[in-house]
């Protein structure tokens, strides 16, 4: 019948459209190369080294375990202070949460910010630090958040022992990295990971006083958001937007194709 051969030819004619369309959204690109070598391992219950080394505010030289025993967990998070987007946020919605959590800096917590950037300096530590304490915590006394910088190599172990996956775009130079919060207790033992950029005030209360009874989550699945900026101009962040941006763009030109496909044949068999 001539309408079965014609119908056969056009879905062969759809069968290589989609041959093309995969591969033309398959291909990675550069960037796709950074973000997908990010991720964040599971090291709950594992200790942080307490030799590590880096450079505080105050432009002293202290190791990490500086801030061990002092009876409250330690809220971490590592970023970069010249980040263009991400990294401010998780800062911000990780004060936002803290303020509202009813919980006393200095009291029932510590924070720690240290910077994958090897080039940054106690200066730009010192800037960021005076910053969040004036915006969010204005009225608290206790020296309680600490910002830091270091060397690569101790960046190396400090990311090795956190399971903490990220990568340098020197094109660009800016880094991809998951956003990610730490919670540990007293002794420096990952007890939760609190993963994006808005933290619920009391999801963190409930880290932070399980971190104090030394109690270690467990992760059933993670929800990563990622700091990556792909165009300078269009300001694109985000993995989710990516993906979000090929899904419906594949969908899209399908949807034309079968629709047009579809147009032919009826148009043959007329």
């Amino acid at each position: 019948m001539p309408w079965i051969i014609i119908l056969i030819k056009e879905i062969r004619y759809i069968f290589i459209f989609i041959l093309v369309l995969s591969i033309v959204f398959t291909v990675e690109t550069k960037s796709d190369m950074h973000l997908n070598s990010i991720d964040v391992e599971n090291k709950l219950g594992s200790q942080l080294s307490a030799d590590i080394s880096f450079v505080n505010d105050y432009s002293q030289e202290v190791t990490l375990g500086r801030y061990y025993n002092q009876n409250m967990p330690i809220i971490m998070v590592m970023a970069y202070y010249q980040c263009p987007m991400l990294c401010s946020l998780v800062l911000n919605g990780l004060s936002k949460a803290l303020d509202e959590s009813h919980l006393t800096p200095g009291e029932d917590f510590s924070l720690l910010t240290l910077s994958i950037d090897p080039t940054e300096g106690p200066e730009l530590s010192k800037k960021k630090k005076s910053n969040y304490l004036d915006s969010y915590f204005s009225s608290v006394d206790s020296d309680f958040w600490t910002f830091g910088t270091t060397t690569q190599d101790q960046i190396d172990q400090i990311t090795n022992e956190l399971g903490f996956i990220y990568s340098y775009d020197e094109s660009i130079r800016q880094y991809a990295h998951p956003a990610i919060v730490y919670v540990l207790t007293e002794n420096g033992i990952i007890s939760n990971q609190i993963f994006g950029i808005n933290p619920t005030s009391n999801d963190l209360k409930l880290a932070v006083l399980n971190a104090h009874q030394d109690s270690i989550s467990s992760i059933f699945d993670k929800i990563l958001l990622y700091c990556y900026k792909y165009d300078p101009k269009a300001g694109n962040y985000t993995l989710l937007a990516s993906n979000v941006m090929k899904v419906a763009g594949a969908s899209t030109v399908f949807i034309m194709g079968l629709f047009l496909s579809l147009f032919w044949i009826k148009e043959k068999l007329v």
